[in-house]
């Protein structure tokens, strides 16, 4: 296990990003319930969800402080962990593998369409690789330039949005039901799936003992309450840019809506602010997952370096990219409420709650 440590503020800074990258690029609630302009109300309930889904690896954190979730789940099942290890395994290298082909779309189809497929990839991961080598510390250092950079430049692009600003785009409120809104906010709170960094990043944190249960959660609160807040900006700034039908049909929305803001008809152009956050984001995020994936593997191998995997993952990460990336549109469906929903939750949160449990019982037979 590696010595770096980071703050809580820097591990905010990390989950932010990864969670925002995403947002400002494919903004998936277009595609999803209630497929009409209450989009925003699934924005809005996507908060709750989110910290509630959070709160078993919240607990798992504060019972084990100086373990990964991983190590957890060894301590609770015994040889039976190593199942859910393998799953967990899979679930980050499957993770890491869409975001590069989702990294890959983006590029090869709004950015740069003449420029070889294989040229972006070995491109990012060997970026990747040298980040990789510097561990977690030097990544949530570089976090906290990127959250203060996004921050800034989002809260520039809305503002300026501002006079696009419809409220009408946002009517009729509720026009099916509230449920659909309900399960809107659900589909967006499991494509978190930042959320199991929080029980894979808890031994690399600085705690004060006295305080983990409520730094953490402030923590995970305040993350998701950014979050929350520039989703909820954005999905506004293209409801009222394009209006529901319109927006649904593009790929990348927010992309789309930047590229026709303007300033007094002679500051343009501000895509190429969105470029340089959304790079500087799609990075950390790979970077971040690789780092995760890699931790997994070296405890269940129980080596002395995460590092020494770093390689041969890429090597079989980079053909399962080239398997995915030929259909976008099966990618698309995969990643759509209908498949990912509970493909996601069983891993953020079902699996956690049901390791949280069995981790009370434990105690509660060894106080016995």
């Amino acid at each position: 296990m590696s010595n770096s440590k980071i703050s809580y503020s820097q591990f905010l800074c990390l989950f932010f990003i990864n969670r925002i990258v995403m947002v400002i690029t494919f903004l998936p609630i277009f595609n999803a319930p209630p497929k009409n302009q209450d989009v925003w109300l699934s924005v809005v309930f996507m908060y709750p969800f989110s910290v509630l889904t959070s709160l078993p690896l919240i607990y798992l954190c504060f019972q084990f402080p100086n373990q990964t979730f991983t190590s957890m789940i060894r301590i609770i099942f015994g040889r039976a962990s190593i199942v859910l290890s393998i799953l967990y395994i899979w679930f980050f290298f499957h993770i890491t593998a869409i975001q590069i082909a989702q990294f890959v779309e983006f590029m090869a189809t709004a950015v740069l369409p003449e420029t070889p497929i294989i040229f972006l990839i070995v491109t990012m991961f060997s970026v990747c690789l040298y980040a990789l080598k510097k561990g977690i510390e030097p990544l949530a250092r570089f976090a906290q330039i990127a959250t203060f950079i996004t921050g800034l430049s989002l809260a520039v692009i809305i503002i300026i949005s501002l006079k696009f600003f419809d409220p009408s785009s946002l009517k009729p409120v509720l026009e099916k039901d509230i449920f659909q809104p309900v399960f809107g906010g659900i589909y967006l709170c499991s494509l978190s799936s930042e959320i199991l960094t929080i029980g894979m990043i808890n031994p690399y944190i600085v705690k004060n003992k006295n305080c983990i249960l409520k730094d953490m959660t402030r923590t995970i609160i305040l993350a998701f309450l950014l979050v929350d807040i520039f989703y909820f900006a954005i999905t506004v700034l293209v409801l009222s840019l394009f209006g529901y039908p319109q927006a649904s049909k593009l790929s990348f929305p927010f992309y789309s809506a930047i590229k026709v803001l303007s300033v007094a008809d002679f500051l343009e152009r501000f895509e190429s602010l969105h470029m340089a956050i959304w790079i500087m984001g799609i990075f950390l995020k790979i970077t971040y997952f690789m780092y995760i994936l890699l931790i997994a593997v070296q405890e269940l191998r129980n080596t002395a370096d995460y590092f020494v995997y770093a390689i041969p993952f890429i090597c079989i990460i980079v053909p399962f990219v080239f398997y995915i990336i030929p259909d976008f549109i099966s990618l698309d469906r995969f990643m759509s409420y209908r498949y990912f929903t509970f493909y996601s939750l069983i891993f953020i949160f079902f699996i956690p709650l049901f390791t949280l449990i069995s981790a009370k019982i434990k105690l509660r037979l060894r106080k016995k």
